[in-house]
C-alpha cells in the first residue's frame, strides 16, 4: 500500500468536527493532501444523516472517512443480545446508500477499562469472547443489509489496561476484518502518573503482539505531549521507526486536538512540531513501497526520457510529451503525485477511479527534473 496520512484534525471551539473547513486548515497546515479523515460517531446519538456530513467532505476532498463507532451507553452482551441493532441496521443502511468507502472501526480500545464495551471496566460483564462477538454480530447486520462498500477496523489499545484484558484476545477473526490498528500516545509529563515514552515504547509491545494477525496495520490514533521531551524529535522518530522497526505500517491518524486536564494532543503545539510532521510526511509519501507505487520521471525540457519507469505487474505508469499515461489492470482508486528529487510534492492530480485499460493525463511542465508517482488508495 501507498503509506497514507490522516487526523482527527481537531479545529477550533471544545467539541469540533471534521467540516471542511478543518479539513482543509488542516491540509493547509501539513501542506499535504489528507488520505484519511478521523470521525467519531457514538451509538444512538449519531445517526447515519449526521454521519454522512462528514462523509460528504471526506468524498468531496478525494479522502475516506474512517468512523471509531462508540457504543457509549451499552456492553458487549448488550450488543450480542441485539439491543441495539435496529439502530445498527439503519446506519447500515445509510452506508449502503452513499456508495463510497468508508472505515468502520466498532469496539475500539477494548483491552481498556475507559468504555462500557472494554473488558478492562470492573462490574460491565464484558470478556474478550462476549467483545469479539459483538463485533461479529454488527458485521453480520451490515452483510444482512448487503452493505458492500465498508473496511471493517478492528482497534487494539497500545498497553492493556484493567482485569482480565488482553492486546489481541477480543480479535473477532478474520472473515470479519480488513484492517488492524493500534492506538496509543505518549502522555509524557503531562500527569502525575505519566512518564516521557518513545514511539518505540508506546507501540512495540502490541505491535509484536499483532504479527501473527495477517492483515494490514495502521496507527488509527497517535499523538505526543510536548512535556517531559522534545515533541518534534518524538514524531521525526516515529516516521523513522514506520521506515524501518515498524515498516508494515500502512497509515498514520494523528489525534490533533488538545483537551484540557489531560494532553497537548494538537500537531500545532508547536513550529518545530509542525515542520517534523510536514518533514515526515513528505519523505513517507515520496518514497512509499515499491509495490504501490509506479514512478516516471520527466525533465523540463518535456522529452519522452523515463529514467526510473516501473512496472508493479497491476499498473504503469509513462511520462510522453506532457501526457501522463496510466495503464491498469484491475480497478484501482488513485492519484498522481509530482515531485521533485528533493521529495516535495508539487503538484497532485484528483483523486479518481482507473478502470482496466489505458488512461491519459494532462501534466503540468516542471521547471527541473522531476518524478511522476502513482499513488494508490487501498
Amino acid at each position: 500500500m501507498a503509506f497514507q496520512i490522516g487526523a482527527w484534525v481537531g479545529g477550533p471551539g471544545q467539541y469540533p468536527q471534521p467540516t471542511r473547513e478543518n479539513v482543509e486548515a488542516f491540509q493547509n497546515m501539513q501542506g499535504h493532501h489528507i488520505d484519511l479523515i478521523s470521525h467519531f460517531t457514538l451509538f444512538d446519538i449519531n445517526d447515519w444523516n449526521q454521519t454522512k456530513e462528514y462523509a460528504n467532505v471526506a468524498k468531496e476532498n478525494g479522502s475516506t472517512l474512517v468512523v471509531t463507532w462508540m457504543a457509549n451507553g451499552y456492553n458487549a452482551q448488550d450488543i450480542v443480545d441485539g439491543k441495539c441493532d435496529n439502530y445498527i441496521r439503519e446506519f447500515a443502511k445509510g452506508v449502503r446508500s452513499f456508495g463510497d468507502e468508508i472505515w468502520m472501526r466498532p469496539l475500539h480500545e477494548a483491552n481498556g477499562d475507559w468504555y462500557d464495551w472494554g473488558v478492562g471496566k470492573a462490574g460491565a460483564g464484558n470478556t474478550d469472547a462476549n467483545v469479539a462477538e459483538a463485533f461479529r454480530h454488527i458485521v453480520n447486520i451490515f452483510r444482512e443489509e448487503n452493505v458492500n462498500n465498508v473496511k471493517w477496523v478492528w482497534t487494539t489499545n497500545a498497553s492493556n489496561q484493567g482485569s482480565g484484558t488482553t492486546l489481541t484476545g477480543n480479535y473477532p477473526g478474520d472473515d470479519f476484518v480488513d484492517y488492524i490498528s493500534i492506538d496509543g500516545y505518549n502522555w509524557g509529563k503531562s500527569q502525575s502518573w505519566s512518564s516521557w515514552q518513545t514511539f518505540s515504547q508506546v507501540f512495540k509491545k502490541a505491535y509484536d503482539a499483532l504479527a501473527n494477525i495477517d492483515k494490514p496495520l495502521f496507527i488509527a490514533e497517535i499523538s505526543s505531549s510536548e512535556k517531559g521531551g522534545n515533541k518534534a524529535e518524538w514524531i521525526t522518530d516515529m516516521f523513522e521507526q514506520f521506515r524501518t522497526n515498524f515498516s508494515r505500517v500502512f497509515a498514520v491518524m494523528w489525534f490533533s486536538q488538545s483537551k484540557e486536564n489531560e494532553g497537548d494532543w494538537a500537531l500545532n503545539t508547536s513550529q518545530a512540531a509542525v515542520d517534523a510532521w510536514k518533514a515526515g510526511v513528505t519523505k513517507m509519501q515520496s518514497t512509499p513501497p515499491q509495490s504501490s507505487s509506479s514512478a516516471a520521471s520527466s525533465s523540463s525540457s518535456q522529452t519522452t526520457k523515463i529514467e526510473n519507469q516501473r512496472h508493479t505487474g497491476q499498473w504503469m505508469l509513462n511520462y510522453n510529451n506532457g501526457k501522463l499515461h496510466i495503464q491498469v489492470a484491475s480497478t484501482i482508486k488513485a492519484c498522481v503525485l509530482q515531485l521533485d528529487y528533493q521529495g516535495r510534492i508539487l503538484w497532485q492530480s484528483p483523486v479518481q477511479t482507473f478502470t482496466p485499460g489505458k488512461h491519459s493525463l494532462d501534466a503540468p511542465e516542471a521547471g527541473a527534473q522531476s518524478i511522476y508517482r502513482l499513488s494508490v488508495q487501498q
